[in-house]
């Protein structure tokens, strides 16, 4: 698949999230960063500094972005500023951490339709069979389990009606798909199995159709509302593909995180049929 390399040597890459005013976010986990990078190929634009280990980035209503935060569980960080597994609430420059009980490693969130950030906290690596999706309140900043006992819970990304939750399953090589009736969540089957690797991060685009980033198959898989494989992007070098999403004032660009060889890479305009989902309430503001 042809690309376009926007910024490389930036440490592990991941997270990445085109925000409503028309930016480029990507994290560096080993750094304990969270970086804009210019969609045109400028590369890096500005740095913030969250220490630990951010992963995945959503934005609010209000146009805060938030960080899930491993706190360097998942591999060292470079970053000297301490803190604790949860999430972090980036507002300009300024970084308020918000740290959940009993979190271990969250790894990536969504904003939810009952307006909570919703994330995923597989466990440590190594032990990720009791992992957990959980929410937690801006207002308050308490966090509940919505789900627990996973193998592996990874990327997540809601319908655009808010009713369906796609969750992938990174050691079950699947991605499931589970109810929510706004009080709690139930089993609805299977969305899609990888040929191969496990998930990782995942979107949806405004036909339905699902994509995830298969780091350990160096590519990312389409499948079509149905969960038939419509195809696999893949690449001419290894490139460990971690997550991904659309970009520009269309979405219709697919920018993925290439944690290998630290990079941030947007595909040829051919790699989506169809632009990015914008859920409820984050309608662009330029």
């Amino acid at each position: 698949m042809n690309h376009k390399v926007l910024a490389h040597g930036v440490g592990f890459t991941e997270g990445p999230l085109w925000t409503r005013d028309g930016r480029l976010l990507v994290v560096a986990m080993s750094r304990g960063l969270v970086l804009e990078v210019d969609l045109g190929g400028d590369g890096v634009v500005g740095v913030i500094e969250t220490g630990g280990g951010p992963n995945g980035l959503a934005e609010g209503p209000d146009g805060a972005v938030w960080a899930a935060q491993n706190a360097g569980a998942v591999r060292p960080s470079r970053s000297p500023r301490p803190v604790a597994p949860g999430l972090q609430r980036i507002d300009g420059r300024i970084v308020d951490d918000f740290p959940v009980p009993g979190a271990l490693a969250p790894n990536d969130l969504t904003l939810g339709p009952d307006g909570r950030i919703w994330f995923t906290d597989p466990g440590l690596p190594g032990a990720t069979t009791r992992g957990r999706v959980c929410a937690l309140d801006p207002a308050s900043g308490q966090a509940a389990v919505l789900l627990g006992g996973l193998d592996f819970p990874n990327g997540l990304a809601f319908s655009a009606e808010g009713d369906v939750l796609y969750l992938a399953r990174t050691d079950e090589g699947r991605v499931t798909r589970h109810r929510w009736d706004g009080e709690r969540l139930s089993w609805d089957g299977v969305a899609a199995t990888l040929p191969a690797g496990g998930p990782d991060g995942i979107a949806l685009d405004v036909d339905g159709r699902l994509y995830a980033a298969a780091p350990d198959a160096d590519a990312v898989f389409v499948f079509e509302p149905d969960g038939r494989l419509r195809r696999r992007l893949e690449f001419a070098e290894p490139t460990f593909p971690t997550n991904l999403c659309f970009a520009g004032p269309d979405l219709d660009r697919l920018v993925v995180t290439a944690a290998k060889g630290g990079r941030v890479v947007v595909l040829d305009s051919a790699a989506a049929p169809a632009p990015g989902l914008v859920l409820p309430g984050l309608q662009p503001t330029a």
